[in-house]
């Protein structure tokens, strides 16, 4: 058995475990958890468009200029991490601001109308992705390891699949709750979503503000230590 094989059982859980954690992204779940809690919700065609984005980025990078540019992040991540952490910082920073403001607006918590489409759906989790993928760190991770590992093209591009697939499984986890509970689940989903974003708001500005300040403090630190 080569050093190659005897590697891919580590590496294959490696990949499993990042994208797990990965896949617990409000980015993703808060959304997910808007349209689900909706009459008809479209989340398969949301969970696609995010799986769809995600992959070919990821495929983009193993199949292609990966190496290279995996090489380049290396030696750019600690000044570009950190100037990306400042920038998420202040992005967070502002989006509290704007829950502080309208912690008193109903308009907020309002669900998708019944009738929208799943072109609508698959384009927000598509576009959700493509602002993400530039900061995503942990899928370059994930990747990095499958090139250093010189794992064949079929096995990377099967690792990339299952990583994806795992990523979007909250979303499949609605969709699965959805159908074994019926009505049920679309009253719960709304009356989640409803605390999250009404009940909840003041809470969640603080939180939000919190992380930001966070991020923004680690962030200037960081650029100012290296």
């Amino acid at each position: 058995m080569s050093a190659a094989v005897a590697f891919m059982p580590a590496l294959t859980l490696l990949v499993v475990s990042v994208a797990l954690a990965d896949s617990i992204n409000p980015s993703t779940v808060v959304p997910a958890l808007w349209i689900a809690g909706s009459p008809k919700p479209h989340l398969l065609s949301f969970a696609f468009g995010a799986f769809a984005v995600y992959l070919s980025g990821g495929l983009v990078l193993l199949l292609g200029p990966g190496p290279a540019l995996i090489r380049g992040l290396h030696h750019l991540q600690g000044p570009f991490e950190h100037a990306t952490e400042a920038a998420a910082g202040v992005a967070v920073l502002v989006l509290a601001l704007w829950l502080w403001r309208s912690r008193h607006n109903h308009q907020v918590t309002r669900l998708p109308a019944p009738g929208a489409a799943r072109r609508s759906a698959f384009l927000l989790g598509a576009g959700i992705m493509a602002v993400e993928l530039p900061t995503a760190f942990m899928y370059f991770g994930a990747i990095s390891a499958v090139l250093a590992a010189h794992a064949t093209r079929v096995t990377g591009v099967s690792l990339l699949v299952v990583y994806n697939a795992l990523f979007v499984s909250p979303i499949l986890a609605m969709i699965a709750v959805r159908r074994i509970a019926g009505a049920r689940a679309e009253l719960w989903l709304a009356s989640a979503w409803k605390r999250l974003v009404g009940l909840g708001q003041v809470l969640l500005a603080g939180l939000t503000g919190s992380a930001g300040v966070a991020l923004l403090v680690v962030g200037v630190t960081g650029l100012f230590v290296t």
